[in-house]
């Protein structure tokens, strides 16, 4: 009782230990950007995250039918009703300029970076993300790499680095490295797409003579580059479509990436469209995000989505084949889908495109994620309190009962939470700071199922044994 001062009589108050409870977010969060010509401006303004709540037709359909939100949404919407966060951006004259337009600007938080948004404006944010119709291409004109020529002198720590070009190049940024007042190197942070004759100039108030050219060639999808920045920063995961065209180069285009939260997906689906009446190809990103919100919807969010039926498709663009086609294409980390023996469409492929064996699954990924946030978000509840035994056994407590939990639905196998002392000493906890320490391991899917067959010829002697025993019984019959 917090209350000391003189008191006669008795007097109750409710004491502030109790279990702090803690629980993941919503998995299961859809979020896609795209074009939506003929889109209702009150209802999906640009550049802004709007919220459709399950299967709202009446709200989807003021998208029109014109660009790609439409058919992405209906792709969600044929796998499960869920929570989808819609951002809009604007057509482009042409497909590099809108691809600019969803790659957006970080300072404005305008294209993929509208996502980040959706938790203030919405109380929501999106977990499984797709930008569908333009991930699928790797431009063969963007700015691979900048070499300075002349190093110059005079220059600040961070003069303005400007790539223009005599033709339809746009997008590149770059930033410079200076030292001793000399440029000695310039990286470039978008490649951009376009180019033919880029020109490089870096403006200084005080720096001259430095000057640099620009290799122009395949660079990594710019939509995709700039969505891996904001997937860490919303602990969500996407699905990119592949080129759709060979095998080899939907691994080329995997092996230009690098982020445990990007999933290539390839070919593209083939679905009804009832302008052309005709089965035409679809971006299959937005399919496989849905899958993931059903599995998230019916099993949890460490189910992965592979091996699971696609509803709303009659096929793929380009025939693929379970066995060693399917194996080279996942163990290139790119899934894809498949029609096994005749059983109808699944979804096929566990990996994403990190360099980390220990981080490979997607599933393993995002059970984590939303592990280390839940227990992040709870602990706050801690913050500022004072330091006692009872406040460090209840943070502990209540983080291994959450762990617990999660041991019994599956979605770990197995965790603790406790406090190391060598990571705790008196100095440190003087200071207001508190080291816990948390280990579990999510479970992997099984993968790679092996069966190891025997001849077993003894089962001979059963045999004989067997009609030796009903001759002598008088059970042998003629059959």
């Amino acid at each position: 009782m917090a209350d000391i001062a003189f008191h006669h009589g008795t007097r109750i108050s409710q004491s502030a230990e109790t279990p702090v409870l803690i629980r993941t977010a919503q998995s299961a969060v859809v979020g896609i950007i795209g074009t939506a010509a003929d889109a209702d401006a009150d209802a999906f303004p640009l550049n802004t995250p709007v919220l459709l709540k399950g299967q709202q037709f009446a709200k989807a359909a003021k998208l029109g039918a014109a660009g790609t939100l439409k058919d992405a949404v209906d792709a969600v919407n044929a796998q499960i009703g869920t929570y989808m966060v819609i951002v809009r951006v604007e057509d482009g004259e042409d497909t590099a300029d809108t691809m600019s337009n969803l790659v957006g600007d970080p300072a404005t938080m305008t294209g993929v970076h509208a996502f980040l948004k959706a938790r203030s404006t919405l109380s929501i944010k999106p977990r499984l993300i797709c930008a569908p119709g333009y991930t699928g291409g790797t431009p063969a004109d963007g700015i691979q790499a900048l070499q300075v020529t002349a190093g110059g002198t005079g220059y600040s720590d961070n003069p303005t680095v400007t790539i223009t070009d005599a033709g339809a190049g746009a997008g590149a940024e770059a930033k410079a490295i200076v030292a001793g007042g000399i440029l000695t190197g310039l990286v470039v942070t978008r490649h951009g797409a376009g180019y033919s004759d880029a020109t490089v100039t870096i403006t200084d108030a005080s720096g001259t003579l430095a000057t640099a050219t620009a290799t122009i060639g395949a660079v990594a999808n710019p939509v995709v580059v700039e969505l891996a920045g904001v997937l860490d920063k919303l602990k969500a995961v996407a699905w990119v479509d592949g080129p759709d065209t060979t095998d080899e180069a939907a691994t080329i285009y995997r092996g230009l990436l690098n982020s445990r939260r990007i999933k290539v997906v390839d070919p593209r689906v083939l679905v009804w469209d009832s302008v052309f009446d005709a089965y035409v190809p679809m971006p299959a990103a937005p399919y496989f995000v849905g899958v993931q919100a059903r599995m998230d919807r019916e099993r949890g969010f460490w189910w992965s989505e592979s091996n699971k039926p696609i509803n709303g498709i009659a096929g793929i663009n380009r025939p693929v084949s379970y066995g060693d086609q399917t194996d080279y294409l996942n163990e290139n980390d790119v899934a894809t889908i498949v029609n096994i023996d005749g059983t109808g469409f699944r979804t096929w492929g566990n990996r994403g495109c990190g360099s980390e064996s220990l981080w490979k699954f997607f599933s393993v990924v995002r059970t984590a994620d939303f592990i280390n946030e839940a227990l992040e978000a709870a602990f706050l509840e801690f913050v500022d309190r004072p330091f006692s035994k009872a406040n460090l056994k209840l943070a502990i407590e209540s983080g291994n009962a959450f762990l617990r939990t999660l041991r019994a639905e599956g979605a770990i196998l197995g965790g603790k939470m406790w406090i190391d002392q060598d990571l705790n000493e008196a100095s440190e906890l003087a200071q207001g700071r508190i080291t816990f320490s948390v280990e579990f391991e999510p479970p992997a899917p099984m993968e790679d199922i092996r069966i190891i067959a025997y001849r077993n010829i003894l089962y001979y002697d059963r045999l004989i044994a067997d009609v030796v025993s009903e001759i002598e019984g008088g059970a042998l019959t003629a059959a």
